[in-house]
């Protein structure tokens, strides 16, 4: 059967790149996160690559998971762009 509890998984930042392209640098940034589910008690783990290019504008996101479904859609209204 399935574990359906929801958690909140909190992302520690834990790299930045760059590299320069036409316009500039494009940025991405490396977030990894993880709980124990406390219903189940399956390790679940969450990692998210952020792309900003130009700087300031969210340009790409890529989400991959371990024992967990993401349920929030990624968009640029969930992250701060710090200019």
């Amino acid at each position: 059967m399935e574990c359906r509890e929801e958690h909140f998984i909190e992302m520690e930042l834990i790299g930045t790149e760059k590299e320069q392209r036409a316009f500039g640098f494009e940025y991405e940034y490396t977030y990894r996160g993880g709980v124990k589910c406390t219903h189940c008690g399956e390790e679940m783990q969450l990692w998210s690559l952020i792309y900003e290019y130009p700087k300031g504008q969210l340009n790409y996101v890529d989400i991959d998971n371990e024992s967990c479904l993401v349920m929030d859609d990624m968009k640029e209204d969930n992250f701060i762009i710090t200019k």
